[in-house]
């Protein structure tokens, strides 16, 4: 799906039977995990979850946009959805380039995406 590891300033993204996991470089620490998955030609983000205690100090930012530059790299677009009840979550997408689409998203959310090409 993704070349990995992923590795930034902060974090590393590593292949996990659960997903991808975050782990913060500074001390080895699993801080979150991501899902993702193909669907239509594209990657798409299931999830991208930063544990409570770590958030506020970019793990979260970071690792998305390694997702998406990698993404840039294999495939037409990116998705992701913001839950109806998070209005944080599609701040957070639209701060990592991806534009809201008409219609509902899952769950009653709405799809965030992408394209490259």
């Amino acid at each position: 799906m993704l070349p990995l590891p992923l590795t930034g300033a902060r974090v590393r993204l590593e292949a996990s039977p659960d997903g991808l996991t975050v782990v913060r470089l500074a001390d080895g620490l699993t801080v979150g995990l991501a899902k993702l998955s193909e669907v239509g030609g594209s990657l798409v983000v299931e999830a991208l979850c930063i544990d409570d205690r770590h958030r506020g100090y970019g793990c979260g930012s970071e690792a998305a946009a390694l997702i998406v530059d990698a993404a840039a790299a294999r495939y037409p677009a990116i998705r992701a959805s913001a839950p109806p009840n998070l209005g944080l979550a599609a701040y957070f997408w639209s701060r990592m380039g991806l534009r809201p689409l008409h219609g509902p998203g899952p769950a009653g959310g709405i799809w965030f995406e992408r394209r490259f090409r």
